[in-house]
């Protein structure tokens, strides 16, 4: 068994998972199409495996409810997640005063993974 706090740092240290988790907290009833189309740039299978990753770990859940006789699924914030995400406002704060860079939302940030230079593809991980 790995060190959790290894596994935490592995996990949100790939290029979707931190944008993930925060538009996640932002979204009150956030599925698994909401944040493909929230996050352009990103294959299926990409945000399949992040969300795999974070529920895993305890950061977010998978609630599934019927509406309408039709299974829906959801995702949201724990709070390990939430205390993680109030971690990260302190870490942007921070970079803001000793870079001088404006506290943004990371999927909005020019350096974010939705962001991509002279290109419009989709980005994956390296397999």
């Amino acid at each position: 068994m790995a060190c959790s706090t290894i596994e935490l740092l592995n996990i949100l240290g790939k290029k979707w998972d931190a944008t993930i988790l925060e538009e996640i907290k932002q979204g009150n009833d956030i599925n698994f199409d909401k944040l493909l189309s929230l996050n352009a740039k990103i294959y299926p299978k990409t945000l399949n495996k992040a969300l795999k990753d974070l529920v895993g770990i305890g950061l977010i859940t998978k609630e599934i409810y019927y509406q309408n006789r039709m299974k829906r699924s959801r995702y949201l914030v724990t709070l390990k997640g939430k205390e993680l995400l109030i971690s990260f406002e302190y870490f942007k704060q921070a970079n803001c005063l000793n870079n001088g860079n404006p506290v943004k939302n990371c999927g909005e940030c020019e350096l974010g993974p939705n962001q991509v230079s002279d290109t419009n593809q989709k980005v994956s991980e390296p397999i």
